[in-house]
């Protein structure tokens, strides 16, 4: 995706680059393995397709898709034919894919666009030595500077993979590359649900408005919906149903988010539609902003997240930085009329202050694990060891399920469809920031499928001794909790003395 450039434009996409992956190997030694839970979902799925189970997240279950990312999943599932070491293999391939996310957007930033005059040393416009210059040197400061953009690297999950996707479909629209654009739309689908935005509105390109790409787009999404049909009976993900949203609190909380992107996380992008003035790239620029506007848009419904970093956004961060450098670049130049050095001096102290602020405001001290997770961990083995071949219920069911291998009902439906699609979610006076894509619960399909145990994400330091004393943490624990305090479920309270001065409480069916 790098055209045509002065010699020391590329020196300067050579220096972004090398500063880039050194800020990104420094991070990655000081806070490997800082995983979020979610991510040990997707290696039991790995687990189970190398065991012959196929797309089940237990063995004796139908198939679920209770993953975001098949590409992903395929991804890990290639691994791991290589390494048995699956929670290294995430650091991996999440490093080597916000690495080469890093490449593409960094060495993107000095192509030549949809537009831009060929002879680039005379007349290029924001392609002058100066400006082509400046812009990749502000791409490379923005995304190498600030650790809530590496650390995607360590988190283990599906949006650095993503994220690399987007962005050279992104760009490859921006420099008319149109095939390459057009296969990665298609290989989009397969990254997150959200992608399918790349594929819907490419029309507003016109050249993919011709009946063969409309076709090929069209019969790209309804190949992978037969697909799905197939092998899972559904024409969604579960992991679609499993996340509520629509109400007015969910629309205050999904403002909230996107508050917090724009004006904390990644506020950069903000100035991604000043690249609207660059010449000939309008309908370009319009394609990646509209698929941008609708994506953020969407978390009026959802809420948000709960996860830190603006997981569900990031993988648009990138692109947008680009955008954001190219259009302060323009407006620069106009407003020094062509002097290019004056312009570059303009973006680069712009975007060096937002580098700065994220360098300070972002900095993530070394930790090599979330204390949660870590305590999950602990608990799976813990289950593993002492009760083997039970069948337990929980909410945490990434680290837990992973490490204990046991059966593994989901309370809040991610991998469960009758949970899921039961369609139940907090009054609207309870749900919080912390709430966000756990809400779902079916306390009569937890106990009709007579979990062995069910355990709970509460711990202190002393052991738990009755149910008068047991709380919870989730929604769809404290019906459970209360079902059993009102005699409605039949289980009694059981301590797991997980390691000194760490008790999880836990409740085991009565006769077990």
């Amino acid at each position: 995706m790098t055209a045509k450039r002065i010699p020391w434009v590329a020196v300067a996409v050579a220096a972004g680059v090398g500063v880039a992956f050194v800020m990104l190997a420094l991070f990655v030694r000081d806070h490997a393995y800082r995983m979020y839970d979610d991510a040990f979902i997707y290696l039991r799925y790995v687990k189970n397709v190398r065991a012959g189970c196929g797309l089940r997240f237990n063995c004796d279950d139908p198939p679920v898709e209770g993953f975001t990312s098949p590409a992903y999943l395929a991804l890990l599932v290639a691994g791991s034919l290589v390494t048995k070491r699956l929670v290294t293999l995430t650091q991996v391939v999440c490093t080597v894919a916000i690495a080469a996310t890093l490449v593409v957007a960094i060495a993107g930033a000095a192509a030549r666009w949809v537009g831009d005059p060929e002879d680039e040393t005379n007349g290029g416009g924001a392609h002058r030595a100066w400006i082509g210059a400046a812009i990749v040197v502000a791409v490379a400061a923005v995304l190498g500077l600030d650790h809530y953009v590496l650390a995607n690297a360590v988190l283990g999950l599906e949006t650095p993979v993503t994220s690399l996707v987007v962005t050279m479909a992104g760009l490859a629209v921006l420099t008319d590359r149109r095939r390459l654009a057009l296969s990665l739309a298609v290989v989009s689908l397969l990254c997150r649900p959200e992608c399918v935005l790349l594929v819907l509105l490419l029309p507003l390109l016109p050249w993919a408005r011709s009946a063969r790409v409309v076709a090929l787009l069209a019969g790209s999404v309804l190949a992978l919906t037969l697909v799905r049909w197939v092998v899972f009976h559904d024409f969604v993900p579960n992991t679609y149903w499993a996340k509520a949203g629509g109400t007015l609190r969910h629309a205050e909380l999904g403002a909230a988010y996107i508050g917090e992107l724009l004006g904390d996380h990644f506020p950069f992008i903000v100035l991604s539609p000043l690249a609207l003035v660059v010449r000939g790239a309008r309908r370009a620029v319009g394609y990646v902003l509209a698929v941008s506007a609708v994506w953020i848009a969407f978390f009026l419904r959802t809420g948000g997240d709960v996860f830190l970093f603006s997981r569900l956004a990031f993988p648009l961060v990138p692109l947008l930085t680009v955008l954001a450098a190219r259009g302060v670049a323009e407006v620069a130049m106009r407003a020094a009329r062509a002097r290019p050095a004056v312009a570059a001096g303009a973006l680069v102290l712009v975007a060096g202050a937002f580098s700065a602020r994220a360098a300070v405001a972002h900095h993530l001290p070394p930790d090599h694990g979330d204390p949660k997770v870590i305590r999950w961990t602990a608990l799976g083995e813990y289950l593993r060891d002492r009760y083997p071949g039970k069948t337990i219920a929980t909410i945490p069911i990434g680290a837990i399920a992973y490490y204990s291998r046991l059966h593994v009902i989901d309370m809040l439906g991610l991998t469960m469809p009758a949970i899921a699609k039961a369609g139940r979610s907090l009054p609207p006076e309870l749900l919080q920031r912390n709430w966000i894509g756990h809400e779902r619960h079916c306390l009569e399909c937890v106990l009709d499928a007579e979990p062995d145990l069910v355990v709970t994400t509460q711990f202190r330091a002393e052991p738990w001794t009755s149910v008068e004393e047991a709380r919870a943490g989730f929604y769809a624990e404290w019906l459970f909790v209360r079902a059993v305090k009102e005699g409605r479920a039949p289980y009694h309270v059981v301590d797991a003395p997980i390691a000194p001065d760490l008790h999880f409480l836990m409740f085991q069916r009565d006769g077990e």
